[in-house]
């Protein structure tokens, strides 16, 4: 019998995907722009701008994900300035977001869902998650300046849309365009000169009666299993939203004197307060003193409120003035001193507790500031 040779199946052709080298290019790219960018910038250097909600600074360029890396080196956080003129408010609007801000200077109050939060300077007010709010300057004569961030993960996360109530009272289209009105007169956008129509944020009606329905839902018993445990969550998140405070205020926080120097906690996992993405301190260094030093992963930003100094980050030094911002990278060892010998200096300081949810929240401590005893 004849023998039957089988004819064995070829190998398929190896496809090479190159998605990890790729990945290596773009961090490296990133890695090298955030070398290049600036860890001061200087208040003078930015001007005053108008947008819908108010008049504001903006320190790290566009907002959301597209400015990350294009002004500072910050990869998580947008970060501007707002300026609500005497007796004027912002815009109102609601977002997914939630919003910190540090009152520079001036007093006022929030609306929030039709609930009044009082706020002065050295308060932190907070806007939780999908909450509709306005800020009100009722002072005859002065204005009121408040430092303003928003976390870019809620872009990430496909949640960066904004509800467009009010425009602020000043608003000012760009030059040639036709206002757009709604059914009651209000401001909905704009006509350009080419007949092309650009429409504020409208609000979403379909996701406002889903929030409304899950504030009328009630678990009330202790969960029997694990889905329940996220049923329950429904109803505890909800009420923490609708009782926690809103404003965290300044003068009723105490110093500490710690290893780094003197601090006042306003945010931390140990201070209540409705918002989960944001630690904040003040930070005060004596005449000619200095902080101690540290590095932890996540980044920092400090908005400089008195007195002008240096920042050594990585060995390299970085001046900075009142009024200016100063940066602190992913990863770099840092310490603050004050170059006045007569007059302290202070600083207000955020960071995102982002990092401290993936497993990278500590801090690795290098050396105490000098007035430290433990």
């Amino acid at each position: 019998m004849e023998r039957q040779l089988e004819r064995r199946k070829e190998a398929e052709p190896v496809v090479y995907t190159r998605t990890i080298e790729e990945l290596w290019a773009r961090l490296k790219a990133e890695e090298d722009k955030a070398a290049s960018l600036p860890h001061v910038v200087r208040y003078k250097d930015i001007q005053w701008t108008q947008n819908a909600q108010t008049y504001i600074k903006q320190y790290s360029g566009l907002i959301g994900f597209p400015g990350r890396l294009t002004e500072v080196p910050i990869c998580t956080l947008d970060l501007v300035e707002q300026m609500v003129f005497a007796r004027g408010r912002s815009g109102r609007h609601r977002h997914y977001m939630e919003a910190f801000f540090y009152i520079i200077e001036g007093s006022g109050y929030e609306i929030h869902d039709n609930v009044k939060y009082p706020w002065e300077a050295g308060d932190v007010m907070c806007v939780p998650t999908y909450c509709v709010h306005q800020h009100f300057n009722p002072d005859s004569e002065k204005p009121a300046r408040l430092f303003f961030s928003v976390p870019i993960v809620f872009d990430l996360m496909g949640l960066a849309s904004i509800e467009q109530i009010e425009m602020h009272e000043n608003y000012q289209p760009p030059e040639g365009t036709t206002l757009l009105r709604g059914l009651q007169g209000e401001i909905v956008g704009y006509k350009r000169p080419d007949g092309t129509e650009l429409r504020f944020g409208a609000v979403d009606l379909e996701f406002q009666h889903m929030m409304e329905s899950k504030r009328a839902t009630q678990f009330d018993r202790e969960p029997r299993n694990t889905y329940e445990h996220y049923l329950k969550a429904l109803t505890d998140q909800t009420r923490w939203r609708q009782s926690i405070p809103h404003v965290v205020r300044g003068k009723e926080r105490p110093w500490e004197d710690t290893q780094m120097g003197r601090l006042k906690y306003l945010l931390s996992p140990y201070i209540p307060s409705p918002l989960l993405l944001y630690d904040c301190y003040i930070q005060e260094i004596p005449p000619g003193g200095r902080s101690g030093k540290h590095r932890h992963v996540g980044e920092e930003v400090h908005k400089i409120l008195d007195g002008k100094g240096y920042d050594i980050h990585n060995g390299r030094k970085w001046d900075w003035d009142t009024e200016d911002i100063v940066i602190i990278p992913n990863n770099t060892t840092h310490q603050h001193f004050n170059a006045d010998p007569k007059r302290p200096a202070r600083f207000m300081a955020i960071q995102p507790r982002l990092y401290h949810y993936v497993g990278h929240g500590g801090i690795e401590h290098l050396e105490d500031a000098p007035e430290y005893r433990g």
